[in-house]
C-alpha cells in the first residue's frame, strides 16, 4: 500500500481525528508552561494573541479531564468517521472554537477557559448532521440527547460529580455555544449540499 493509500484511508475513517489527542496531551497538565502559552484566556486575546481561540479548547488542567476528552474523541470517531474525513473535521473546529471563543469572550464571566468538551459537544452535532442520510435514526437520537444536555445543564447547572472529578468548574456555557455552532455549521453544509471534503 502508497503512501497516497495510506493517507486516504487515514482520512476516509477519520482517524486523523486523532491529531486532536496528540494536541491534548501535548498540553495536557504536566505541561503548565504549554498551558499558560496555548489556554483560551481572556487577556492573552485582548492583547492580540488570537492563535488561543484554537488552542485553548486542548489545553487540560487535570488528567481526568484529558481522559474524558479521549475517551470522547475516540467515540466520536468510531461512530462518525466516514462522515469527519480530514478536511471536514479541520473546517469544523476551525469554525466552532471561534464560535466558542467569541462566545465565551463576549458572554462569559470565565477569565480563562480549557478543555475540549465545547469542542466535542460541537463536532457531535455537526457530524451527526452529515450523518442523517447514512443513518437518521443514530443522528437525530444523538442531537435530541446533546441538545436535552446542554439545555439541562443551562437551566440547573453543571454536574456536582463532574466538577468534582475534573476539579474546575463546568462551562455549561460553552457547551451551549459548541453545539449551537455544530448544529448550524452541519445544517447549513446539509442544506447547501456541500461536497466539502468527499475527495479528501
Amino acid at each position: 500500500m502508497g503512501l497516497a493509500s495510506i493517507k486516504a484511508a487515514i482520512s476516509h475513517h477519520g482517524l486523523s481525528l486523532y491529531i486532536i489527542a496528540v494536541g491534548c496531551i501535548l498540553l495536557g497538565p504536566w505541561n503548565p508552561d504549554g498551558i499558560a502559552l496555548c489556554e483560551l484566556s481572556r487577556s492573552g486575546l485582548k492583547s492580540g494573541e488570537y492563535w488561543r481561540f484554537w488552542t485553548g479548547q486542548m489545553v487540560h488542567s487535570s488528567w481526568e479531564s484529558l481522559s474524558l476528552s479521549l475517551v470522547g474523541l475516540i467515540l466520536l470517531q468510531q461512530m462518525f468517521g466516514k462522515e469527519l474525513r480530514t478536511v471536514v473535521w479541520v473546517w469544523g473546529y476551525a469554525v466552532i472554537s471561534l464560535v466558542v471563543g467569541v462566545c465565551m469572550l463576549a458572554f462569559s464571566r470565565y477569565g480563562n477557559f480549557v478543555g475540549l468538551s465545547a469542542i466535542l459537544h460541537g463536532l457531535f452535532a455537526y457530524a451527526a448532521c452529515l450523518a442523517f442520510r447514512r443513518d437518521g435514526l443514530l443522528a437525530a437520537g444523538l442531537l435530541l440527547v446533546l441538545g436535552g444536555k446542554v439545555i439541562w445543564e443551562k437551566l440547573q447547572g453543571g454536574a456536582n460529580f463532574m466538577e468534582q472529578l475534573i476539579g474546575i468548574p463546568v462551562a455549561v456555557d460553552a457547551n451551549l455555544y459548541g453545539f449551537a455552532a455544530g448544529l448550524v455549521l452541519g445544517a447549513v453544509m446539509v442544506a447547501s449540499g456541500s461536497r466539502l471534503g468527499q475527495s479528501a
